[in-house]
């Protein structure tokens, strides 16, 4: 504000410091006459228009008056080509037609010409010619200095200029902005497009400005480029008023556009090819626009007659000062000698709406950041619900499926084994219920990880051809697995989500499968450098009904509830399975006749390691049995120090029971206070620590224990043992600082495992 207040003062107050000619510039008031081709003559007055064909010659002239000096006059040709004789001598002449790439006309400037004391008395000729609507359009004559001249043409131009840069600036910014949100944040504001719009007009009224000649080299070019910008001016508004009604009267819009676009390449084409200039055809422009503004405000009337109109209400009153300011305006484009200056009312107008649209803008971002911050409560709130079932559903688990195993390892009385594997098997259908939920939040979440390894091929699949081999044989139902021979032996892949999906859909099959049989099929496609690997599962269930296909692969969907209530299942099953199928870069697909049976197919793009065919498949199972067999079973390590940190005693007693065979010397923590008492008066090879503790819990006894420099265990390595398996579990426990994860319930195998992976030469 002071440097503004500053600039005004200099400009409006203070004297005048620069150059300037010894006399201000006035409107030349000799008589004029226009010379007719046939030597007659009539009067006229400039500025003025006169009756011309295109191409016609007009010739006016006047008498020099008494002249001190050298002195300027000057004359500005509209798309005319300009000659000045001074007693038939030329002085000046102006053309752009042998310069300009395309067109027939020249472009519109002021043309200045110098006469002297000596050519007072004398003719002074000026003729012009045009293939244009302006051929007999006549301007007025200025004299004076070549400077007054100029300054006083700037000065009458002044507010123009000022008000189209002021708009560039203003609209360049809301662009920026626009496009730093869209590139940095990924935020969409529709006001980007209001801008670009306002940006592209106030770029037309720079280059069609009447002094562009004392700012812009080529007139030609600019005067081309402002025709073109104004024909396309409407498009970007059109996106803006159609994004701020919902896309509600978006085929009206899109015609609209049509018509912008095709009047766009025909007055181009018409200009390349030289048939009409620019000039004469932006008429078409304007009256587009002006239709524009017609839609625009009947839309805006419907909505309000609809009671949509509050979806953008705060920039009503923007939009509609500028449809009644542009209306106007678009008005006195038409009429004739308007001393209005044109696109000042309209730059002001276009500038307040584009400011109420910044107010919407902010609260729409405003309410958009609100949503996000109530979404990630949200999220935080499902996270904290799902860590806190997953604890307290895997927790009895742990124990029910550890002490089971103990009973299955001890016990040798075959009903007691039944028992026991019943058990098992109710331990793990509720086991799998728990991870469906949870590998739905991972997959939502977008933390679940596809990770490829080599594996046989013969191993995945008589893994789950004897898992469904026996759900089916339970349900008196034949299995039937259709291996194809020349299948790739080793393929790379993840083979844990494969089995996942073979599993899912064999599960689902046997389970909605009474009578007659179960197939799964298995084929190999290769094409280019990528294998294919195709899998069907098929039954003779009940099958799904044609209108409910495309609900089947939502989550928590399960088809007629009543019919099949008898059947266990979350109904994330299929959901899984389809996000899973996707994640791997393929796709599943199902064909299903109602009461006769349906038929899933998947097909998963891996890559093959091992091109030798896998045979038949259960030679292959044992050949690659015989060769990964393992030198012993289990793993015994007597010297070995391990704590173990629990509040729970069941699940500190599963711990004890299922590390019994590995000669393990074993210490328990009964919570995270004893575990600081033990670290600082024994050395341990390995902890195993709960998370979900009392004051303290894992997280904290882990800092703690960091942090002791009493402790003995300060350095040794830390594994959460835990029943929080919701997704990203495993990288947030990392990233606290403990070396690894194992979740509840614990499988010996997997804790064998990992016991000899970190104990490994105790």
């Amino acid at each position: 504000m002071i440097i503004v207040g500053a600039v005004t003062l200099g400009q409006f107050i203070l004297p005048r410091e620069n150059p300037a000619g010894s006399s201000e510039c006035t409107v030349y008031e000799g008589k004029w006459e226009r010379v007719l081709p046939d030597g007659t003559r009539e009067s006229i007055e400039l500025p003025g228009q006169c009756a011309a064909q295109n191409n016609e010659v007009v010739r006016l002239e006047t008498i020099l008056p008494q002249i001190q000096g050298d002195i300027w006059l000057c004359m500005r040709a509209s798309q005319q080509d300009m000659s000045v004789y001074v007693a038939d001598e030329l002085r000046t002449e102006y053309s752009t037609r042998q310069t300009r790439i395309f067109g027939k006309n020249s472009a519109s400037a002021y043309v200045f010409f110098e006469v002297t004391s000596e050519d007072a008395g004398k003719v002074l000729a000026i003729e012009l010619v045009s293939d244009s609507e302006y051929a007999g359009f006549l301007n007025k004559v200025y004299i004076g200095e070549k400077y007054d001249i100029a300054s006083f043409l700037i000065r009458e131009c002044f507010v123009v200029i000022a008000v189209s840069v002021w708009m560039l600036i203003v609209s360049s910014v809301f662009c920026i902005v626009g496009v730093l949100l869209r590139l940095v944040y990924k935020v969409k504001v529709d006001i980007t497009y209001l801008a670009f719009g306002i940006l592209q007009l106030s770029m037309a009224m720079i280059t069609e400005s009447n002094i562009r000649q004392f700012f812009l080299i080529n007139s030609s070019i600019a005067s081309d480029a402002g025709f073109l910008l104004t024909i396309l001016v409407p498009y970007p508004f059109m996106v803006y008023i159609s994004r701020l009604q919902k896309n509600r009267y978006e085929k009206i819009y899109k015609s609209l556009s049509v018509c912008v676009a095709v009047n766009f390449f025909a007055s181009l084409l018409l200009q390349v090819t030289g048939i009409v200039d620019l000039g004469n055809s932006v008429t078409v422009a304007y009256i587009i626009i002006i239709v524009m503004l017609i839609v625009f405000l009947v839309t805006i009337c419907r909505d309000f007659y609809k009671g949509k109109i509050q979806e953008y209400g705060e920039v009503l009153f923007g939009l509609i000062a500028m449809i009644v300011i542009t209306l106007w305006e678009s008005y006195l484009t038409f009429v004739p000698k308007s001393p209005y200056p044109g696109g000042v009312a309209q730059s002001f107008g276009l500038i307040f709406l584009l400011f109420t649209a910044g107010i919407k803008t902010v609260r729409d971002l405003l309410e958009k950041e609100q949503e996000k911050q109530i979404a990630i409560a949200a999220g935080a709130a499902k996270t904290n619900f799902l860590a806190n079932m997953s604890h307290e559903i895997r927790t009895p688990i742990n124990t029910i499926i550890g002490m089971n195993e103990m009973i299955l390892r001890e016990s040798h009385e075959t009903s007691v084994e039944e028992y026991a594997n019943s058990i098992k098997n109710a331990g793990n259908l509720l086991l799998g219920l728990v991870n469906d939920v949870l590998d739905f939040s991972k997959i939502e979440a977008g933390k679940l990880d596809i990770i490829e390894e080599d594996y046989k091929l013969s191993k995945l699949l008589t893994d789950v051809i004897e898992g469904a081999q026996l759900k089916a044989e339970n349900k008196n139902l034949k299995f039937i697995a259709d291996v194809d021979r020349n299948l790739p032996s080793v393929l790379s892949g993840d083979e844990v989500r494969i089995r996942q999906i073979l599993n899912n859909l064999l599960s689902n099959a046997v389970k909605y499968t009474s009578e007659g049989t179960v197939t799964l099929k298995v084929r190999g496609v290769s094409f280019e450098d990528k294998f294919i690997l195709d899998m069907s599962v098929e039954d003779t269930g009940i099958g799904i009904k044609e209108e409910s296909i495309n609900t089947l692969f939502e989550s928590f969907q399960r088809l007629e509830e009543e019919r099949n209530r008898y059947i266990e299942g979350t109904g994330l099953g299929l959901n899984i399975t389809k996000q899973l199928t996707e994640l791997m870069g393929g796709n599943i697909a199902v064909e299903s006749e109602y009461g006769k049976g349906s038929c899933f197919v998947v097909k998963i793009p891996q890559k093959v390691v091992d091109v030798s065919s896998i045979g038949v498949l259960e030679e292959a199972y044992r050949r690659d049995i015989s060769e990964n067999k393992p030198a012993n079973k289990g793993i015994y390590l007597p010297d070995a120090k391990v704590l173990v940190v629990d509040d729970n005693i069941m699940n500190l007693a599963v711990a004890e029971a299922l590390l019994k065979r590995t000669g393990i010397q074993l210490t328990k923590a009964n919570g995270g206070i004893e575990c600081l008492e033990l670290c600082r008066e024994n050395k341990y090879d390995l902890i195993l620590m709960d998370h979900m503790m009392p004051d303290p819990d894992g997280i904290e006894t882990l800092h703690m224990l960091r942090e002791d420099t009493s402790s003995l265990n300060r350095n040794t390595e830390v594994i959460v043992l835990t029943a929080n398996a919701i997704a990203g579990a495993a990288d947030e426990y990392k990233k606290e600082g403990f070396s690894d994860y194992l979740s509840k319930p614990i499988i010996a195998v997997d804790l064998e495992a990992l016991l000899e992976r970190y104990l490994n030469g105790k």
